[in-house]
């Protein structure tokens, strides 16, 4: 699949009844929106997705904590906060989208909990790296 296909699918399906239908106010709410559209430009840029890739399948970094720390500055401008403290609810749905991408868009079969702990920024203390794909 390429990045585009996965972002179609991504915006098709993220938030319906069969998905991550708790989350549709992150994905359509203009509240959310910078967050969404900061997702979707990680999502489509080629050369960062297979950073965020390369660096789950090797080094077990999670997709979440390679896209928070990539972006850094901008969620500081979004959040207002120089530590970028994200809302629970942000933090999961965020954290649902990479799993859609992976899961979903590039056929990863598992997945688990590990540590990251981005404490004094984002307040996140842990994401999932995904497991599992089939080689293509």
């Amino acid at each position: 699949m390429t990045n585009q296909e996965i972002a179609n699918l991504v915006t098709e399906r993220f938030s319906d009844q069969n998905h991550y239908k708790q989350f549709r106010e992150f994905q359509y709410g203009e509240r959310y929106r910078p967050y969404w559209e900061l997702c979707m430009r990680a999502l489509l840029d080629e050369e960062l997705l297979g950073h965020i890739i390369f660096c789950n399948d090797l080094h077990h970094i999670p997709p979440v904590k390679s896209f928070l720390l990539y972006y850094r500055q901008e969620l500081r401008e979004i959040t207002g906060r120089e530590d970028a403290m994200l809302e629970v609810f942000v933090k999961k749905a965020i954290g649902a989208f990479w799993g859609m991408v992976f899961k979903f868009g590039l056929g990863y079969q598992t997945q688990e909990s590990v540590s990251i702990s981005l404490n004094r920024e984002f307040m996140v203390r842990t994401a999932s790296c995904f497991m599992g794909r089939e080689k293509n």
